[in-house]
């Protein structure tokens, strides 16, 4: 079969459509770190759940202190004390002062927390009455002011970081409903990868790799497997890694030498395809469904397994996992040029260079071979992504980025 033609968005599509996110589950809140929510999540309880003193102060009522000053405090009956985490107490009598801590609950009928600054002792005691006066504000968080009980606080598809957790827990949560981690069984391809080293073999870091930026990713490994570059051998491990996982991405042999034969298997596959993307690199590619299973095949060369992992595969976790399905980009500005030929989206490594006011980016050794340097492409901070279109990149030019994993 002749390998199809992509560009990377339209590869991109059709590896999306093998897979739907997974079924949802719900776990607590102290498991959900990294998971994407399944539903949207709204407020079960208000923020802040009651009204409460903003300051160590005297609850009292305004009325009482309208005519107060510095120099003519209001002398009112104190009461015992009301900390964070005391029940409500008993309404507020006019003539009252009730000494709250900040956190504790108001009592019914105090409009006004004096702070106790404004008090003629400036400190807490035991006496029986206390003179106090108007601060000019109420210092009282009323209940519901920052969120609403029912209030939208966490949208469906959205990937659970430590400030929302602690936001659901806030509002009353002590679990969610995420969508189901995705299993994923790596398949490594080529004798060289079995061979003794260091007599022709090669390190298997592709599988070294895949299993971090899986894991990076929110998603288990369900195995790992190796191929030899034998028919029957990788329908074996291709068989193996689909009977416990919701993916499948192996790496090697999908391009046109004899001993490829991860391509030819996908292309014969239900659903499958041999492709050549517009990319570099990372131009083979293929992807199909074997015994159920989605399988995205990439090539082995390290860099081009790492660009590939970027470009598609982290999408389909994505959308397996129900969250984003695409690489986090951003824009950052070059200070050094280079040429490029367009024709193919190019993926670059960069080095950042600057300071805290002017922050700038440059290729990571010479740009001619920098995408295909495996200690560039492993070590710089950022990779830059370069349209089809894009021909020779100058000083000032903004560049969109990807922050790998």
């Amino acid at each position: 079969m002749e390998p199809q033609p992509h560009t990377v968005e339209s590869y991109r599509d059709a590896v999306l459509r093998l897979v739907n996110a997974l079924p949802p589950e719900h776990i607590a809140l102290d498991q959900a770190l990294g998971r994407s929510t399944a539903e949207a999540v709204t407020a079960r309880l208000p923020v802040p759940a009651f009204d409460n003193a903003a300051m160590d102060g005297y609850a009292v009522r305004s009325h009482d202190v309208a005519n107060a000053d510095r120099d003519r405090p209001a002398t009112l009956t104190r009461l015992s004390y009301v900390r964070a985490g005391s029940s409500l107490p008993q309404a507020l009598h006019a003539g009252e002062a009730r000494p709250v801590m900040t956190g504790a609950p108001v009592p019914p009928g105090a409009d006004l927390v004096i702070p106790v600054e404004s008090t003629a002792s400036g400190r807490f005691d035991d006496s029986a009455t206390v003179e106090v006066w108007p601060s000019g504000r109420a210092n009282i968080r009323r209940r519901g002011e920052d969120i609403a009980a029912g209030a939208l606080v966490i949208p469906r598809g959205a990937t659970l970081g430590p400030r929302d957790l602690a936001l659901l827990a806030a509002t009353g949560h002590d679990g969610v409903l995420v969508h189901r981690k995705a299993r994923v069984a790596i398949v490594a391809t080529g004798d060289e990868l079995s061979s003794s080293l260091p007599d022709g073999g090669i390190p298997d870091s592709n599988s070294v790799y895949l299993r971090a930026a899986i894991a990076s990713v929110g998603a288990d490994i369900a195995s790992t497997l190796v191929a030899r570059d034998d028919v029957a051998a990788l329908r074996e491990a291709l068989d193996t890694a689909a009977r416990d996982a919701d993916l499948i991405v192996s790496t090697g042999g999908v391009g046109p030498g004899t001993h490829d034969l991860a391509g030819r298997l996908a292309a014969e596959a239900p659903g499958g395809t041999l492709a050549t993307v517009a990319m570099r690199p990372g131009r083979p590619q293929a992807h199909a469904t074997w015994r159920g299973t989605p399988w995205l095949a990439l090539p082995g060369n390290p860099t081009a397994a790492f660009v590939s992992f970027e470009a598609f595969v982290r999408p389909v976790l994505g959308r397996l996992g129900g969250g984003a399905e695409h690489s986090g980009t951003a824009a950052e500005t070059v200070s050094v040029g280079w040429e490029s030929r367009p024709g193919a989206v190019r993926f670059v490594p960069l080095s950042v260079g600057g300071d805290a006011e002017s922050v700038s980016v440059s290729p990571f050794g010479p740009p001619s071979h920098a995408s295909h340097s495996l200690s560039a492409m492993f070590r710089a901070p950022l990779i830059a992504m370069l349209g089809a279109e894009t021909a020779d990149v100058r000083p000032g030019q903004l560049v969109r980025v990807i922050e790998p994993a």
